[in-house]
């Protein structure tokens, strides 16, 4: 029965240094801003941040090929763009669509993989903060078949709090888990 339970410690104890280090990965694979983008069909927004990620996507859409924008999560309208965050009428009437379905990161990329087939979007930048990116873009990598630039938004604080990164690294964790197998079309 000793032997039983030393056995039971010693697993529990590499499944805690396990965690450890992945968190340790994770926290240094936290992707900077790119300096340099190649011109995609679209820029992909996921929503957060009070309009930092909307508003770092609106000005993106320049880099587009198509001058295409998709908000994916929204709970607002484009009246919100408009009036609080000071966009043009005409751009967001001609260039910004938006997604309303979507509550969760994995529900952003199948709602991105249906609106990048009815819109014939083969590559897309795509905008969230740095610490959701690892996640974001392993989904989206695995759902929507589409050619991906990252484009990372700063976390709003310079400290990441232990328990915000160790919550979006289990979340990670659990989605290359789960999605073991790509989607194929």
């Amino acid at each position: 029965m000793v032997i039983f339970f030393k056995r039971i410690n010693f697993f529990i104890l590499i499944i805690i240094v396990s965690l450890i280090l992945g968190l340790i990965k994770f926290k240094n694979s936290i992707p900077e801003t790119p300096l340099n983008l190649v011109s995609s069909d679209a820029v992909i927004v996921l929503t957060g941040d009070r309009g930092k990620r909307i508003e770092k996507g609106y000005h993106l859409i320049g880099d587009t090929n198509y001058e295409k924008m998709f908000i994916t999560g929204v709970g607002g309208s484009k009246e919100v763009l408009q009036k609080i965050l000071g966009f043009e009428e005409s751009i967001v009437e001609c260039c910004v669509e938006f997604g309303y379905k979507a509550e969760n990161t994995y529900q952003n990329a199948v709602e991105t993989r249906y609106w990048a087939k009815n819109n014939n979007i083969k590559s897309i930048i795509l905008v969230t903060t740095d610490l959701h990116m690892q996640r974001s873009l392993f989904l989206f990598q695995q759902i929507t078949n589409l050619n991906i630039q990252a484009y990372p938004i700063d976390y709003k604080q310079d400290i990441i709090p232990l328990e915000k990164l160790f919550s979006e690294y289990i979340k990670y964790v659990i989605s290359r888990i789960v999605f073991i197998k790509k989607y194929e079309d």
